[in-house]
């Protein structure tokens, strides 16, 4: 059997291939404006020094999000166009923010914490089920003031985010507030997570903001 799972970072995007659920390819790669149309061919690559090809995956888990609305969009298109008319393939998405959270320490509340720009931060909540991370569907979007108060009454949760998004998750989040910052997460824990059905609907991706404002007059 061989999993392959693809997910946006705030740093990029990561490539990670189980074969019988040993790790197999673990790579990354950036992607930034114009570079994005490198990517089919640096998964094409990837597989190929491993001796396989698209046809030899079985499975694919894409990266639902939190994450970059383009980013998301992009790799979700990809992996449905490659998965079109295979009835022997099937595919599904789980949020980044599993592979974040396996950066935390043992806890049974874990908060996925992300750069929301525009002087906010995105909050992503997980629970521990059976040692693994497992979605809550609560999010929030949050600045400086409405951190203050969320905080407060979350002592019991451990927060964490990746390294590339630490400087501008600490500009928002409270100073008695820790987090822990993951300089990889673990992907291949999108491959592993059994608390999400292989539905071969890529569409269900995490906006903890909406991607489009509409202001009414």
């Amino acid at each position: 059997m061989i999993c392959a799972v693809l997910n946006p970072e705030p740093d990029g995007i990561a490539l990670t291939v189980l074969k019988d659920d040993a790790l197999l390819i673990d790579a990354r790669t950036e992607m930034y404006g114009r570079e994005a149309a490198a990517l089919p061919d640096f998964i094409i690559t990837a597989l190929a020094e491993n001796a396989l090809t698209l046809d030899d995956v079985d499975q694919w888990s894409v990266g639902s999000g939190p994450g970059s609305f383009t980013a998301l969009r992009m790799v979700a298109a990809l992996v449905s166009g490659w998965c079109f008319g295979k009835k022997n393939v099937v595919c599904r998405g789980v949020p980044g923010a599993v592979a974040l959270a396996c950066g935390a320490p043992q806890s049974d509340r874990i908060g996925a914490l992300y750069d929301g720009r525009n002087h906010e931060l995105l909050y992503f909540g997980l629970k521990r089920e059976n040692g693994a991370a497992v979605p809550t569907g609560e999010t929030h979007v949050l600045n400086a003031g409405e951190a203050a108060s969320f905080f407060a009454g979350r002592k019991d949760e451990v927060f964490v985010c990746h390294t590339h998004d630490l400087e501008a998750v600490k500009a928002i989040l409270p100073k008695n507030v820790g987090v822990v910052p993951v300089a990889k997460a673990d992907t291949a824990a999108l491959a592993r997570n059994t608390s999400i059905a292989f539905d071969n609907d890529l569409t269900k991706l995490v906006y903890i903001r909406p991607a489009v404002y509409t202001h009414l007059k």
